[in-house]
């Protein structure tokens, strides 16, 4: 019989009324926490419709309280109502979003296809609220034309709240091909991606020893054929001999090519590093230098990019061309205005050139140029193309349902134009399951003080979000008392008085925000390891959680949303008349002097896909392991990963990124053609972010089959390495064959960064196993491993690194299946380890080491199942690689390091042996938790590395108690009750513990937790 009964993964109830109990309670301790119901979780319906064949672009909220199926395509609520309906129950709605401009009306038709920057996105993501987007929404009038403006739909769901907000802006002007354009000194010559400039070569004679530099404006759409454009382009395409060019990249990434001797032994190429990309809807200077022996590309005053030749270049006859490739190639055009060019008879060094960009006109050139092309002078100079001016424009959103209308809008005044860059908006906020609006103004009073300086922080009520916005740019960092190690101990500190003035109860929505320039902590990179807490006034956790959701990207084709900013959101239901003092803390690298763990959603809206992404760290030195549940961006689940406190990038230096060892994925399914089915309907549970501990579910299914999956992934606080635990369970619904199927792999088919000379499989005993590896193929290399013996384990070691730089220290990777229990085809089955080699882009060969069923079962059968938690080990490669403070790691590194041991020694080392005397046990991995009896616990624990975590559940307080460890209090702090986490459960109205015991001790230990 199936042990799990797992149809519905969710961590939460849906559908049922809770009442919050008063009588009897502390009110002060529960005050603020949730409810059962108050949760968030977002998923497309089908699965992530790029890679899932026949999905819809349907993005299903579901809350305690409500459903709201969306379609991203139309615009439009499928479905609308109550959570205590079924799905297909409920009613739609209808959404009607508006623009009048100029008396013309326009009303929304579509939105731009998906794409990486446009389409629907995913901006912040987690318990308490889902926000996203949708770029590129078309208006259209009722006389077919579409207006030039710029706009996007926001979606903001909270747990019994939705809203949508609509943001609109005058579009940009077209840029008029020809001379007729603005320019940068006077009128330029536009290049609209069907036309293109060109000089002859009688015209434009280039020296043996020149440099060519020009304006040019680039607007985001600077492609506008199929291939990589040409910006500029001498004698005919890159294989002439005597060509000269400059081909735009994406990101507006330029290289400089040039062709010596001809055909494609003569051809030089440099590209340069995106830090020197052009700046997008703005002027740009680029020149290109060449002095006999070096090829120079310039950039906006900076040098960006060289090659060494050395041999002269022979100018030979032939037009230069701007726009496009001179051969008159299709495909290969580019977007943009060109202004002031201008050949010299010389290599110019980057004075030079900066003198001609502080005077674009160069009239005070100290060098002449050899030749020189301007434009009309009566045209206008502009440093960005204009917007459409707009007048007598309104805008108005309606959401109609049941022939009841809720409406928004908003109007210029009269007198004005609107022509600058300034989004306006109109946003609606409502209960979806009574349909009505939410009060436009919110009567609680916020105050937020910087506990170190007493100053105030700003608060801000938004009422398109129906947030408090917090701002802690420049909070200053509370040292440790003792004065040691400030940089990574330090914590932020905020006093929150939140005041209900009312006589009911309300809810109060908190976003504590960072941006680029707010974080005072400056070692590593501070915001990859975020941790925050809400404590009490004497610094207790209360368990009432916050989301954490960030970005670091800063693409600029991403517009809204982009750069670094961290926003920590959180409600708290405050009592009719009451008032609640806290303690917002902000911990970076360690918490009790130990590297923290924490699981954040890493919002993408910088970086491009759009979807979920989160990213888990140690420490705040970079991250640790990142998944894509939706496998939108890799084709896997797990993607990045990173060695922690070993040397990082290049210059080898402590607390900062390191290399990517990543890859790996959980239930990949092939049908018996071959065809890969993806993961379909993945929502995110969040449990638990840290710092002691994370805990966070992925469930879905696999898109067209009866197979259900969840993996629950957890991370906790140590210093020695990082260890991923996963809880992987699957349910099979009906019989289904299959031609490969893989419950998990470390390396995965379609994203590996690394790769190992050396793998081997073993047990508790000892080693089963050692090989080669078998590097590419894409087949099974061998026959596969049954392991039957206690703590099954598998190693990668002897790494090479991977495509990249491979300075710094590289890591071996290796899992311990720590529990398991399966029934495949119909049998109860050990599990199986093969090695797989892997042929990758670019000719990249790797293996993954694969658990899977038994050889020769190619058909699940109805019942089937798999619960199974597995640990996934990034292990540093060499002991003088490793700078952290864990003796014996160190200790077992310079014994045993690059081989099967340090597996092995994690397989042996951490089986912990419980013994429970007073209080339940829950389970083993990844933490030991058991459950109180009247507020206590009492059990032995035998074995454990690094810092072992240990949870005590079913307390009846957040305040009273503390852990002895074998008679003596735990005491890690640093700040004061700094180094446990206390989370509260909304169905039990109870809270837990977790702490991080010390590992690595001989022998048995009594944990008691009293009151």
């Amino acid at each position: 019989m199936n042990p799990l009964a797992i149809r519905f993964f969710s961590v939460l109830a849906i559908g049922t009324t809770f009442v919050f109990p008063r009588a009897g309670l502390a009110l002060e301790e529960h005050a603020g926490l949730p409810l059962p119901n108050d949760f968030t979780e977002t998923w497309w319906r089908d699965g992530f419709p790029n890679i899932v064949n026949d999905a819809d672009w349907r993005r299903i909220i579901r809350t305690g309280y409500y459903w709201c199926v969306f379609d991203t395509d139309t615009l439009q609520p499928v479905r609308l109502g109550p959570a205590s309906e079924s799905l297909g129950e409920l009613s739609g709605a209808k959404l009607a979003l508006t623009a009048t401009v100029d008396g013309k009306v326009y009303r929304c038709t579509g939105s731009s296809p998906w794409s990486r920057f446009e389409g629907p996105r995913l901006i912040e993501s987690g318990r308490f609220l889902q926000r996203s987007d949708v770029r590129g929404l078309v208006f259209t009038s009722a006389d077919g034309v579409v207006l030039n403006g710029e706009s996007r739909l926001e979606m903001i769901a909270w747990p019994d709240q939705l809203g949508f907000a609509l943001y609109v802006r005058p579009g940009l002007q077209s840029i008029v091909g020809g001379d007729r354009s603005f320019g940068r000194v006077g009128g330029g010559f536009g290049l609209d991606g069907s036309n293109h400039f060109e000089i002859s070569d009688a015209e434009c004679a280039i020296p043996a020893r020149f440099t060519l530099s020009f304006w040019v404006y680039m607007p985001t759409d600077y492609r506008a054929g199929k291939h990589t454009p040409w910006m500029l382009c001498k004698n005919k395409h890159e294989e002439v001999n005597g060509n000269i060019g400059v081909v735009m990249h994406e990101q507006g990434v330029p290289e400089v090519r040039l062709n010596i001797g001809g055909g494609k032994q003569g051809m030089i190429s440099a590209r340069a590093a995106q830090r020197h990309a052009l700046r997008y809807n703005a002027w740009n200077h680029v020149a290109i230098s060449y002095d006999g022996n070096t090829l120079r590309l310039f950039v906006n005053d900076h040098f960006a990019v060289e090659e060494k030749v050395g041999k002269p270049f022979v100018p030979l006859p032939g037009d230069l061309a701007f726009g496009t490739r001179q051969d008159g190639a299709k495909g290969f055009e580019f977007r943009g205005v060109l202004d002031e060019i201008r050949v010299f008879s010389d290599a110019l060094d980057v004075g030079l050139l900066r003198s001609i960009t502080r005077e674009p006109s160069g009239r005070d050139l100290q060098i002449k140029p050899l030749k020189q092309w301007s434009f009309r002078a009566d045209r206008p100079a502009a440093l960005k193309i204009p917007r459409e001016q707009w007048r007598q424009a309104s805008l108005d959103l309606k959401m109609v349902q049941h022939g009841e209308t809720l409406a928004s809008a908003w109007q210029l005044p009269g007198s004005q134009v609107w022509s600058d860059e300034t989004w306006q908006h109109v946003a609606l906020q409502f209960d979806p399951q009574t349909f009505t609006a939410s009060e436009g103004v919110e009567p609680v009073q916020i105050k937020a003080e910087d506990r170190s300086t007493g100053k105030p922080r700003p608060v801000i009520f938004e009422s398109n979000v129906g947030w408090h916005r917090v701002n802690l740019d420049g909070v200053e960092p509370v040292a440790p008392p003792n004065g040691t190690n400030p940089s990574h101990d330090a914590v932020e500190r905020i006093n929150l008085r939140l005041v209900n003035p009312t006589n009911r109860e309300r809810m109060v929505r908190l976003m504590f925000e960072k941006s680029a320039h707010g974080i005072r902590q400056r070692i590593g990179t501070p915001i990859t390891g975020i941790s925050a807490m809400l404590r009490d006034v004497n610094g207790r956790p209360t368990g009432i959680p916050i989301q954490l959701s960030k970005n670091w990207h800063v693409h600029r084709e991403a517009g809204t949303h982009a750069g670094q900013w961290f926003h920590g959101i959180s409600q708290v239901r405050l009592p009719a008349n009451f008032t609640k003092e806290m303690e917002l803390t902000i911990a970076y690298g360690h918490w009790g002097g130990i590297p923290a763990a924490s699981h954040a959603q890493l919002s993408l809206v910088g970086w491009g896909g759009n979807q979920l992404w989160d990213q888990s760290a140690l420490g705040s030195w970079g991250e640790s392991i990142c998944y894509d549940p939706l496998q939108a961006q890799a084709g896997s689940t797990i993607t990045d990963v990173r060695p922690f406190l070993v040397t990082g990038l290049g210059s080898r230096t402590t607390y900062n990124w390191t290399h990517n060892v990543g890859g790996g994925d959980f239930i990949r399914f092939f049908k018996p053609g071959g065809e890969r089915m993806y993961h379909a309907g993945m929502r995110a549970s969040y449990v638990r972010q840290g710092p002691c501990l994370t805990e966070v579910t992925y469930s879905g299914s696999v898109s067209q089959t009866p197979i259900h999956h969840a993996i629950t992934v957890s991370l906790q606080r140590s210093d020695d390495y990082v260890v991923g635990t996963y809880r992987i369970r699957m349910n099979v619904d009906e019989a289904v064959s299959f031609s490969r199927l893989v419950l998990f792999q470390i390396g995965s088919d379609t994203y590996a960064t690394t790769r190992e000379k050396k793998l081997a499989v073993g047990d508790a005993k000892g080693l089963l196993s050692e090989w080669v590896a078998q590097w590419g193929g894409n087949e099974y290399r061998g026959k596969p491993i049954e392991c039957r013996g206690r703590a099954p384990w598998a190693s990668l070691h002897e790494s090479e690194g991977g495509r990249s730089d491979n300075s710094g220290a590289w890591a071996n990777r290796g899992f311990v299946i720590r529990e398991w229990q399966a029934r495949l085809g119909g049998r109860e089955v050990r599990p199986w380890i093969a090695e797989r080699g892997l042929d990758l882009p670019g000719g990249y060969k790797t293996s993954t080491l694969d658990v899977l069923p038994p050889p020769g079962v190619n058909r699940l059968e109805k019942g089937d199942y798999l619960d199974a938690v597995i640990e996934h080990l990034v292990i540093p490669q060499f002991a003088k690689d490793y700078y952290g403070s864990n003796v014996a790691m160190r200790e077992a590194l310079a014994k045993d390091q690059n081989t099967w041991r340090m597996v092995h020694r994690q397989a042996v080392g951490d089986q912990i042996h419980v013994t429970v005397k007073v209080g339940r046990m829950v389970h083993s991995w990844p933490d030991v938790r058991v459950a109180a009896q009247d507020d206590r616990v009492i059990f032995t624990m035998e074995g454990g590395l690094g810092h072992v975590p240990v949870t005590v559940t079913g307390l009846t307080s957040p305040k009273r108690g503390n852990l002895l460890l074998d008679g003596k209090p735990l005491d890690q702090a640093v700040h004061g009750n700094d180094f446990w986490q206390t989370e509260y459960d909304a169905r039990t109205q109870t809270w837990s513990r977790t702490y991080n015991l010390p590992g690595d001790v001989p022998g048995e230990r009594t944990i008691v937790f009293e009151p």
